[in-house]
Parts: C-alpha cells; sequence; structure tokens
C-alpha cells in the first residue's frame, strides 16, 4: 500500500534536488564563461549538422549572423570535403566522437548557401554532446584563429627574402670590392716596378723599397717582358730607393743581373750606397763583371758613349 511521504521526507527530497541543481549549475556557468569570453569561436550544430547556436566571438571571426546559415549543413559543405576532413566530421556526427580538423583557409563567400563572410585560416574540433540514451544530440565546435599566425609566417617568409637579396647584395659588393683591390694591387704592384724606355735599346729599371722573394720575382717577370718586347740590349737597375738590402736580395739583384744577360741586355747598377755595397762584397755572389755607376745619368752616358765608339 502506497505512504503519503511525510513532510520531513519531502524536505529531504528538496534538499537533495537543490544539491543536484548547485552541481548542475557549475559546469553549466563553466560553458557558459567560456561561450561568452569572446575570445575562442563556438558554434553548436544539431544532430543534423544545422547551426542552431553561435556565440559572439564566432560572429566576429566570419563576419556572419546565426540566420545566414538557415540554408547551410556542415555534413554537405564542399571546401569541407575538399579539404579531406569529412571522414573527421562525419566521425563527430554519426559516431560520437570528439575530433580535431585540419587546419583549413575557410571562406563562406565560396560556401553555396552562404556567399558572404570573411574568410580565415582556422583550427577546429568537433565535440559531440550525447543524450541520455547515448546518442549524439549535439556537437560543439570550436574555432581557433590562426590567420594572424599565417600573417607572422608570411612575413618572416618575406623578411627571409629580404635578408637573403641583401646578403646576395652584399657578397656581390665585396666580390666587386675584391675584384677591384686585386686590380690596384697589379696596379701597385705594375708600379711599384715600373720600367722606362731612357733610349731606344734602353732601359731603365727603377727600385724602390725592400727587396722580398715575392718582388724579386715581380720584378724578374717584368723586366724579362720588357727586354723581349722591346729587344732591349741594355738595363739600368736603379737602386737608389733601396734604403737596404740583405744577402737575400743580393742574391734576387744578381739572378736579375744574370737572366737579362741571357736574353742579350747587358746590365749596369746605379745608386750603390755604402752599406749595400759592403752586403755585396760580402754575399760573394760575382758581381766583379758588373758595371757599377753612381747615377742613372753615369749609366746612361756610358752606354750611349759604347754605341759610339762601337759605331
Amino acid at each position: 500500500m502506497k505512504t503519503t511521504p511525510t513532510i520531513a521526507e519531502l524536505e529531504h527530497e528538496i534538499d537533495a534536488l537543490r544539491q543536484r541543481v548547485a552541481e548542475l549549475e557549475i559546469p553549466a556557468r563553466r560553458y557558459q564563461a567560456l561561450l561568452d569570453g569572446g575570445i575562442v569561436s563556438m558554434m553548436i550544430y544539431d544532430r543534423e549538422s544545422r547551426a542552431i547556436e553561435v556565440n559572439r566571438r564566432w560572429e566576429q571571426l566570419w563576419n556572419l549572423r546565426l540566420g545566414d546559415l538557415t540554408a547551410w549543413r556542415l555534413l554537405a559543405d564542399e571546401q569541407v570535403s575538399a579539404n579531406g576532413s569529412m571522414p573527421l566530421v562525419e566521425r563527430a556526427f554519426l559516431r560520437g566522437e570528439s575530433t580535431a580538423l585540419p587546419t583549413i583557409r575557410y571562406d563562406p563567400v565560396q560556401a553555396e548557401p552562404l556567399q558572404k563572410g570573411a574568410a580565415r585560416w582556422v583550427a577546429s574540433s568537433l565535440h559531440p554532446i550525447h543524450d541520455a540514451a547515448g546518442g549524439v544530440r549535439e556537437v560543439l565546435q570550436i574555432h581557433v584563429d590562426i590567420g594572424e599566425i599565417k600573417q607572422t609566417e608570411d612575413e618572416l617568409r618575406a623578411q627571409t627574402a629580404q635578408l637573403e637579396a641583401a646578403v646576395d647584395e652584399r657578397t656581390r659588393r665585396i666580390e666587386e670590392q675584391l675584384r677591384v683591390s686585386e686590380e690596384q694591387q697589379r696596379a701597385i704592384a705594375a708600379l711599384s716596378t715600373p720600367v722606362l724606355r731612357l733610349w731606344n735599346g734602353i732601359l731603365a729599371l727603377p727600385l724602390v723599397g725592400r727587396i722580398d722573394a715575392a718582388r724579386a720575382a715581380r720584378i724578374l717577370d717584368v723586366l724579362l717582358q720588357a727586354i723581349v718586347d722591346t729587344r732591349a740590349e741594355h738595363v739600368i737597375i736603379d737602386v737608389t730607393g733601396v734604403p737596404f738590402v740583405d744577402a737575400d736580395g743580393a742574391h734576387h739583384l744578381r739572378d736579375t743581373v744574370r737572366a737579362s744577360s741571357l736574353l742579350g741586355a747587358q746590365c749596369v747598377i746605379v745608386g750603390i750606397s755604402p752599406a749595400m755595397a759592403k752586403v755585396l762584397i760580402d754575399s760573394d755572389l760575382g758581381f766583379d763583371d758588373v758595371p757599377i755607376f753612381a747615377s742613372l745619368q753615369d749609366g746612361l752616358r756610358r752606354f750611349l758613349s759604347y754605341r759610339n765608339e762601337a759605331r
């Protein structure tokens, strides 16, 4: 026989219901805070993938309103199919499984029922909401706008391209500077070993500065080429501008004289200082057969006298 609950029992049931309602209010408030937060774009579909609710952030993101989606269904969207995401969408709606969708640039203008709104790069996820029997009642979709990230990537690519172009330009300038520098060095080297044509068949080689191995090789090359080009018979080597010569320098000077003689050109040396004369004597390199004069004029005068005597 069914008995009527007492007042105490009713009060106990009411308290239990109030406690249960209070417990249910917590996740509801959490969801409402997320929905109204204005940070995350959210929309809710019915089981047929028709939009039934959107939040303010969704409207701001897509520049659309809920009323614009009357004829649109996610399960029939061609852009989602073209992106390859439709199997994932079907998994959420038909199998009730939460899933993350690949990043896509979605343009509402290209959607046949919409043809309005703003295109966005978004990442999204689908979250089925089940009924008491475990079936899909609704599906919540969350959009994350990554347009700023894409824009940053594009800016980085543009900056990288600009940097690479600047590096290429800087490299080109450095290469040009090196080329000019090499030309200048060659010009300086040529100026440091000038061969002067004093008279028909008479060359002068004025030397300035220290004579090391590298410069001696340059002197020898330039002088021998000049002897061949001008068919010179006489060469005046002027060492007035050489402040000091060591044993190695004396060897280089002697090699120049010998190589010139092999080409048929007689060499004289002018402008020898007392210190250089001592080095030449100490080196014992056989300069006894090389005429030596005090000045360039004296050497030229001697060669001209040789020619007059020959005539």
